[in-house]
């Protein structure tokens, strides 16, 4: 009797762990609309990651951190990966990418006062223009390399007010994360800026995972399929329209 009792509280045991779903950490910052540590269901972005993920039987847990140190802390294998990143091939090296999530749309943000006419980068940068960038950020290819002055910030809310109060002349953002900011965030900036058109590039967002484990690609595999299910149910576009505000 005690025997078959030992095995059935085995068998439940082992069953329960087999159910019991995979758990990954993920690095994130602030970017908001698209995700943080104060938008409902963390944003958009997130949100997509957790039902798609969800479909396959995996868990999230999220910790916010500044982008750079994300990055870095991604990149090293102290998290499964980050929540959200641009593709570059550098960053490829490190990480495996997955399908897009979907884009943003980078402008230049600037001060209303300020006329600014340009054919190329280089003209912003023989006009002195000073460019507020956000630390470890990818920028428009050629921005940077057209030798235009640039400090470096630790966040799109102090490159925006930096602009206001006329410490930099440019802002490279996304439009619908710039103007979130100035209006939760930054309002008595608000009327001050707004930005050159047209937009720059839209450049898609993906989740990173790092390929420091191995296991990650497998991961990798079973997110894109999630991500196509929840396409496919039209839960992906609810998410969008839901959690995500359009101005």
């Amino acid at each position: 009797m005690m025997f078959r009792l030992f095995n059935l509280l085995l068998l439940m045991l082992l069953s329960s762990a087999a159910v019991k779903a995979e758990v990954i950490r993920l690095a994130s910052s602030n970017y908001y609309p698209h995700y943080g540590e104060q938008l409902a269901q963390q944003g958009a972005t997130i949100e997509i990651i957790r039902q798609a993920f969800a479909l396959q039987g995996v868990q999230l847990e999220i910790e916010f951190l500044p982008f750079a140190r994300a990055l870095y802390e991604s990149q090293q294998g102290h998290y499964s990966g980050l929540v959200a990143a641009w593709y570059s091939d550098q960053r490829a090296e490190h990480f495996y990418f997955s399908q897009p999530l979907y884009a943003n749309q980078i402008v230049l943000f600037k001060r209303k006062t300020d006329i600014i006419s340009f054919q190329n980068f280089q003209d912003l940068a023989r006009q002195h223009k000073r460019l507020g960038a956000v630390q470890g950020y990818m920028q428009p290819i050629g921005l940077v390399e057209s030798g235009i002055e640039t400090i470096q910030v630790a966040t799109d809310e102090q490159a925006l007010a930096m602009l206001a109060r006329q410490r930099v002349d440019l802002v490279p953002a996304d439009l619908l994360n710039g103007l979130y900011l100035l209006e939760n965030l930054l309002p008595q900036h608000q009327q001050q800026l707004d930005w050159l058109t047209p937009v720059l590039e839209q450049r898609p967002m993906y989740l990173v995972l790092s390929k420091k484990d191995p296991a990650n690609q497998k991961r990798m595999e079973r997110f894109n399929l999630g991500l196509q299910q929840l396409k496919a149910s039209g839960q992906y576009q609810q998410i969008i329209e839901t959690l995500l505000p359009q101005y």
